[in-house]
C-alpha cells in the first residue's frame, strides 16, 4: 500500500535512507547488527524522553521538532512580509551560523524549479570581511535592496556590526524615514538590542521562537521569511517536515529512520572509532547544506560527556563529484576513521543529453544515448562501491526529486537525528556553551581588556 504524505503525495516523493553498508555483514567495519538490538531498550528510552520533551508545541523544550506544525498558523504573516520584500531588486540577510545557513542551504537547494515567482537577489552578510562589505555596498542600489536583520539574541556581535554599517548607509542615501521601509528584523520577540531597536523605530518585525535555537530555526521566520520573498513554496517546506516526522513516530529503531541513524552514527564513534562523519551530496544544489549540517552536528554534539568524556564526531563535508578528485584519495588511505553519508538524487530536473558526432563516439563509446545525469549516477556508484571495498562504513538517502516537500524531509531527518545522537551520548544539543565563552571573550578584546 502506498503511503500518502502530508501534501497528498504518496511515498514515491518520500526520500529513502539505504543503511545496508553501514552494517558489519556488508563492510566488515561497520556495526554489527545485533548492536542495535542490544541497545534496543535505550533506543526506546531516548524516544520516549525526545517525545515528552518536545510536548507542549512552541513551549517545550524540544520546541525545534515541532515546528512543522507549530509554524503553519504564523505562514500568512510570513508571506504577507515576503509580499513586500519581493518588490526590491536586491536583500541583504544579516546574520550569522544558524541564523542564516538555513537559509542559505535552502535557497540555494531550491534555486531551480521549485518557485512560485522570481525574487530579490539574496546577499548574505555572515563573515566579518570589510572589503566584502564595502564592495557590496558600493555596487547596490540602496533604494532597490531589502535588508533583513536576523539574531536569536538580538545582539550578536557580527550581526549588530554589520547592521549598523548599512543602516547607516540606508540613512545616508534615502534619509531615516524612508529607510524604515527598508528594513525587516527577526529576533526575539521581547528581549534584545534588536527588539528594542524596532519597537522604538517601528520597523517591522518578525519573532523567533524563543525556545528555538539558532542552528534549529530554519523552519520558523528565520528561514522561511527570506524563502518566501524569492518564492519558495515554505508550506510545502513545512509539509515535507511534517512527513519526515510522522516517519520517526516509532521507538522501534527499524521503524524511525532518524533514531535508527542517531544509533549507527554513536555505535559507529564510541565502538569502531568512526570520528569523521562525511557527508558528500552528489547534488550541486546541496552543497551549502552541508554547511547547514555541519554547524548543526558541531555544535549540537561537540561536547563534553558526564564522564569527562568526548561526545560527537568531526563533520566534514564533501561534493561529488568535484571531491573525488581532490579528498578520495585521502578517504581511502589514511586513518579508517570515517564514516559516510552520501545523498543522491533519483530524478533531475533536466535530462541534458550527451552529444556525440562519430568521431566523439569512437573514443566515448560509452556515452551513446546517455545523459549527465547518467554519468554523475556513475560516479556516485562507482565512489560509494570503492569506498566500500577499501572498508569505509557507509549509508545514502535518497532523495526522489530535489524540491521544497523533499528538502524539508531532509532538514526535520537531519535535526531529529541530531537531537537523538545527542541524549545517546548524554549531552544537551540544544546549548554551546564553549561558543558562548569565545563571544564573551570577543568583546573583552574590544573594550580592551
Amino acid at each position: 500500500m502506498a503511503m500518502t504524505s502530508a501534501n497528498g503525495t504518496d511515498s514515491d516523493a518520500l526520500l529513502r535512507v539505504d543503511t545496508t553498508a553501514a552494517y558489519a555483514d556488508v563492510v566488515a567495519e561497520g556495526v554489527a547488527r545485533d548492536r542495535l538490538d542490544a541497545l534496543a531498550r535505550e533506543l526506546e528510552e531516548v524516544h520516549a524522553t525526545l517525545t515528552e520533551r518536545r510536548r507542549g508545541g512552541l513551549d517545550a523544550e524540544y520546541a525545534c521538532l515541532n515546528l512543522h506544525d507549530a509554524m503553519r498558523g504564523e505562514v500568512p504573516a510570513i508571506q504577507a512580509e515576503a509580499v513586500q520584500i519581493a518588490t526590491f531588486e536586491d536583500m541583504l540577510l544579516i546574520g550569522i551560523g544558524g541564523s542564516n545557513l538555513g537559509a542559505m542551504a535552502a535557497a540555494q537547494a531550491l534555486a531551480h524549479g521549485d518557485r512560485k515567482r522570481p525574487g530579490p537577489r539574496l546577499h548574505f552578510l555572515d563573515n566579518i570581511d570589510p572589503d566584502y562589505l564595502h564592495d557590496l555596498l558600493a555596487a547596490l542600489d540602496p533604494g532597490r535592496t531589502a535588508v533583513l536583520a536576523i539574531s536569536k539574541s538580538g545582539g550578536t556581535i557580527e550581526t549588530a556590526t554589520q547592521y549598523l554599517i548599512v543602516r547607516d548607509w540606508l540613512h545616508a542615501r534615502l534619509g531615516r524615514s524612508r529607510a524604515r521601509e527598508h528594513q525587516w528584523i527577526i529576533t526575539d520577540p521581547v528581549e534584545g538590542w534588536l527588539r528594542r531597536l524596532a519597537n522604538e523605530e517601528g520597523l517591522r518585525a518578525l519573532p523567533v521562537p524563543p525556545r528555538v535555537g539558532g542552528r534549529y530555526s530554519v523552519l520558523t521566520a528565520v528561514g522561511l521569511l527570506p524563502l518566501a520573498a524569492v518564492g519558495v513554496d515554505v508550506r510545502a517546506l513545512l509539509d515535507g517536515a511534517a512527513a519526515n516526522a510522522a516517519r520517526c513516530e516509532s521507538g522501534d529503531w527499524r521503524r524511525n529512520p532518524a533514531l535508527e541513524l542517531a544509533a549507527l552514527y554513536y555505535l559507529l564513534d564510541v565502538e569502531r572509532g568512526k570520528r569523521l562523519s562525511i557527508l558528500m551530496p552528489y547534488v550541486n544544489a546541496l552543497k551549502l547544506f552541508g554547511d547547514w549540517y555541519r554547524q548543526l552536528w558541531a555544535e549540537s554534539l561537540g561536547k563534553r560527556r558526564p564522564d569527562g568524556s568526548t561526545a560527537g564526531t568531526l563533520p566534514v563535508t564533501a561534493l561529488g563529484a568535484v571531491d573525488q578528485h581532490s579528498q578520495l584519495q585521502m578517504y581511502l588511505e589514511s586513518p579508517r576513521d570515517k564514516f559516510f553519508t552520501f545523498i543522491g538524487l533519483e530524478r533531475w530536473t533536466h535530462a541534458v543529453p550527451i552529444p556525440l558526432a562519430e568521431a566523439d563516439a569512437r573514443t566515448f563509446p560509452y556515452l551513446q544515448g546517455k545523459t549527465l545525469g547518467d554519468v554523475i549516477a556513475a560516479e556516485f556508484l562507482a565512489t560509494r562501491r570503492v569506498i566500500a571495498d577499501y572498508g569505509h562504513p557507509n549509508l545514502t538517502i535518497h532523495l526522489p526529486v530535489l524540491n521544497a516537500y523533499t528538502l524539508g524531509q531532509l532538514i526535520d531527518l537531519y535535526q531529529r537525528t541530531t537531537v537523538y545522537a545527542g541524549l545517546l551520548y548524554g549531552v544537551n544539543p540544544l546549548d554551546q556553551p564553549a561558543v558562548e565563552s569565545g563571544k564573551r571573550l570577543a568583546v573583552q578584546h574590544l573594550q580592551g581588556r
